[in-house]
């Protein structure tokens, strides 16, 4: 026999070397847990790592769906700078979950799903998550993959930086044509949509020391 059932697993035991707090978010290499009651010093408690919960997260907008990873020496809104909170940034970050809930900028908490098994690689949003269109002369966020629906009101342009990890992937398509959208990215080239449900699909590459964008698919958009 190579593995005998144990239990649920929606908790696991714990013996912390220092007291830990009810609610405090413990890390254990890639996995998270949460303490549902205080646990002593060197005596065996348990912590949560499956359920819905409440999280203190960082001064940012989180959309629902949203991937979100614990900072360990994060800002919480309205908390102590440097003791920790959810954020939807994977860089140096452990990932947790998913948010249940859209969570303003300026909200103290965002609600959650822990995710439950420890997560060695990083976990990154899919092409259907919502990228907010940043505006007339905006940076369009490389953070994660997703789509961006662009709006115009007259003649206007965006700028996209250097993709953030290989593999990630943008859809953008114009979406209201109040007149052409002009895409600057990889430095040197641009994209320009003139025509409402122009779309471009972009996949970052390795080239050389650097990460560019690759242009997948393209339907009206005039790319120089």
């Amino acid at each position: 026999m190579q593995a005998i059932y144990v239990q649920r697993g929606d908790a696991i035991n714990y013996t912390p070397a220092e007291a830990v707090a009810a609610g405090q978010v413990v890390v254990q290499n890639g996995l998270v847990g949460v303490a549902r009651t205080p646990i002593a010093a060197n005596a065996l408690g348990s912590l949560a790592v499956v359920g819905l919960f409440k999280v203190a997260k960082a001064n940012l907008e989180i959309n629902g769906g949203a991937a979100i990873y614990w900072d360990a020496d994060g800002d919480p809104v309205g908390g102590t700078a440097g003791t920790g909170c959810a954020t939807t940034s994977a860089e140096g970050n452990t990932f947790m979950g998913f948010s249940t809930a859209s969570a303003g900028a300026s909200d103290a908490e965002v609600y959650m799903r822990l995710f439950g098994v420890s997560v060695s690689a990083t976990i990154h949003n899919p092409v259907s998550a919502v990228i907010a269109d940043p505006g007339d002369a905006g940076a369009i966020p490389v953070t994660e993959s997703g789509h961006v629906a662009l709006v115009t009101a007259d003649a206007e342009t965006r700028t996209l930086a250097a993709p953030t990890y290989a593999g990630q992937t943008l859809v953008l398509s114009l979406k209201t044509d109040g007149g052409d959208c002009v895409v600057a990215f990889n430095t040197t080239a641009t994209a320009t949509f003139d025509d409402a449900g122009d779309t471009l699909m972009l996949v970052a590459i390795e080239n050389g020391e650097n990460l560019e964008w690759a242009v997948v698919g393209n339907s009206g958009v005039t790319v120089a």
